[in-house]
Parts: structure tokens; sequence; C-alpha cells
């Protein structure tokens, strides 16, 4: 068996693509998948065309870089998904106004602990409220999207 026909030059573009794409998953930015277009563009030619080496590197980088101009914008909106800071109102995840339980008595110099979802969570208040009571959460507390600022609700 000859070496030189199991390594074509179109196989080893593809594989080099190949590589490319898995490279993409370790490199941020969301480009380098744009040179390995460029790459199956190349074997995909090769297949059907002789071509110097001269016209597969020239071939190569007119397609990875109009595949980057071209394509990248549009997979940009489909691989980044939606973000979740922009409000929509199917979907609040943030418990403003949900009553909850103390659990651990919160006073305005430490830290208690409120019962929400099934999951104790750290909260703090202006005033103290006692374990057993029900409070309501006002927001995040202290910059944390783990603490949550709350204050009493009156049981009369």
């Amino acid at each position: 068996m000859n070496l030189e026909t199991l390594i074509t030059p179109w196989l080893i573009w593809f594989l080099l693509g190949i590589g490319l794409a898995f490279l993409e998953l370790y490199l941020p930015g969301f480009i380098v998948l744009f040179f390995g277009i460029g790459c199956w563009i190349t074997a995909g030619a090769l297949l059907l065309w002789d071509m110097s080496i001269n016209q597969q590197i020239l071939l190569f980088i007119i397609s990875a870089v109009a595949s980057l101009l071209l394509l990248r914008k549009g997979l940009m909106r489909v691989f980044r998904g939606a973000s979740s800071d922009k409000p929509d109102e199917d979907f609040d995840d943030f418990p403003k106004g949900m009553h909850v339980t103390v659990l651990k008595t919160i006073t305005p110099t430490e830290y208690g602990r409120i019962q929400y979802r099934g999951t104790a969570w750290y909260a703090t208040a202006d005033e103290t409220i006692e374990a057993e009571n029900t409070a309501e959460i006002i927001r995040y507390a202290d910059n944390s999207h783990q603490i949550y600022f709350v204050r009493k609700i009156d049981q009369t």
C-alpha cells in the first residue's frame, strides 16, 4: 500500500478543518471555525479539480476570509443564545415581592436566613425580623445575588 494514496491533499485539508473546528471549542472569539470552513472548501475543491499548492492556499485564504465576513454575524446570533439581562415578561428569575419564612433571626448588623423555593438563603434587613416570621424579598443586597434584602410583613 502506497502512503501517497492514503494521504491525499484533500484529506489533509479536511482533517485540518476538523482540527480547527475542535480548536474553536477551546479558544474564545468564534473565529478559528471559519478557517476550518476554508479548509473544508479547499478539500471539496480538490475532490473536483486538480490544483497546485499555490491555488490551494489562495482558495483557502479567500474562502476562510469570505466565510468569516459572511457567516460570523449570523452564526453568533444562533450560538450565543438569549441574554437573561433583557427584560422578558414571560420569565423573571428575580423573586421580588415573594413572601418567605425567616429561618434565622435577621438584624441590621447580622445576616439571617430565609427559606425560598426550598433552599435557605442569607438575608439582611433594616429592622430585626425574628425567626418563624414572614418577610418579603425586596432586592438583592450588597451587590450579591446570593444575599436578599427583605422587609417584615405584618401578620395581623
